[in-house]
C-alpha cells in the first residue's frame, strides 16, 4: 500500500513543485512553466516507470506497434473531447467556477502556437507517465481493473484542481486508463489526449469551429459523438484482441 501511495502522489508533487519552483523563480507564465516542468521531470518519471515495467516482468519501452488502431484512437480522443465539453457545459459547472475561469485565462492568454505545443504535445506526455504509467499501473497491480481506473481518474480529475476541468478529467481519465490496459502501452493513451486537447484548442481559438460546436445542435453533436466513441472503443478493442474482458 505504500508504494501505491507512492506511485500516486510523490510523482503528482514532485511535478507540481518544479512548475511552481519555475513559475515563482523564472519570468514564465503558468503555461510556460508547466510545459518546461513537463520537459525536465519527465525523463525522471519515465525512468521509475520503466524500472517498474522491469520487475513488472514487462517491456521497459513503449510499445509503438498500436495493432493497426491510430485512426480509432485519435477519432475516439477527438470525439470524447466533445461529449466531455457537452456534459461539463449542461451542468452549468464552468459558470460557477471561479477557479476555472482563472486556470482558462492562464491557459489561452498564451498564443496558440504555444498552446498547442505546450498543452498538445509536452504537457499531455507528463501526465500520462504520472497518472497512466505510474499511477494506475500500480493501482492495477493490487486492484481490479475498473476500481483502478476510477481511482487513477478521479486523482487525474483533483490534479486540475477546479470543477468543470475535474469532471472532464475523469471522464478523460476513465477512456484512457481503459486504453492503456487494452493496448498495454503508454503510446495509445498519450495520442489520445495529444487528440483532446487539440481539438478542445481548435475549437476555442478558431472562430468557425466555434460557432460550429456551439450551436442548438449541440445535443445532436453530442449525441453523435458517444456514438462514434462507442464504435472507436469496440474497434480498438477487437484489433488488439484482447483475451481478458475488461469492458
Amino acid at each position: 500500500m505504500i508504494s501505491i501511495i507512492l506511485h500516486l502522489i510523490l510523482p503528482m508533487f514532485f511535478y507540481t513543485a518544479v512548475t511552481t519552483v519555475l513559475f515563482l523563480t523564472i519570468n514564465l507564465g503558468p503555461l510556460e512553466a508547466t510545459a518546461l516542468s513537463a520537459i525536465l521531470v519527465s525523463p525522471v518519471l519515465y525512468y521509475i516507470y520503466s524500472s517498474d515495467q522491469s520487475r513488472r516482468g514487462q517491456p521497459s519501452s513503449p510499445g509503438l506497434n498500436l495493432h493497426g488502431c491510430l485512426i480509432y484512437i485519435l477519432i475516439f480522443g477527438a470525439s470524447l473531447c466533445v461529449l466531455g465539453n457537452y456534459i461539463v457545459d449542461v451542468l452549468g459547472l464552468t459558470a460557477i467556477s471561479e477557479s476555472y475561469k482563472e486556470a482558462e485565462n492562464n491557459l489561452y492568454s498564451a498564443s496558440f502556437p504555444l498552446q498547442l505545443l505546450a498543452s498538445g504535445f509536452i504537457i499531455p506526455f507528463a501526465e500520462e507517465i504520472i497518472f497512466r504509467g505510474l499511477g494506475y499501473a500500480a493501482l492495477k497491480e493490487k486492484l481490479p481493473f475498473w476500481l483502478s481506473a476510477v481511482l487513477s481518474a478521479a486523482l487525474f480529475g483533483l490534479y486540475h484542481g477546479n470543477l468543470p476541468q475535474g469532471v472532464y478529467a475523469v471522464l478523460i481519465g476513465l477512456a484512457v486508463a481503459w486504453l492503456y490496459e487494452v493496448s498495454g502501452t503508454l503510446l495509445a493513451p498519450y495520442l489520445f489526449h495529444v487528440s483532446a486537447n487539440f481539438l478542445s484548442l481548435w475549437i476555442v481559438n478558431t472562430e468557425r469551429l466555434n460557432s460550429l460546436f456551439y450551436t442548438d445542435r449541440r445535443p445532436v453533436l453530442a449525441a453523435a459523438s458517444a456514438v462514434v466513441s462507442a464504435i472507436c472503443a469496440i474497434r480498438i478493442y477487437q484489433k488488439n484482441n484482447f483475451k481478458e474482458d475488461v469492458v
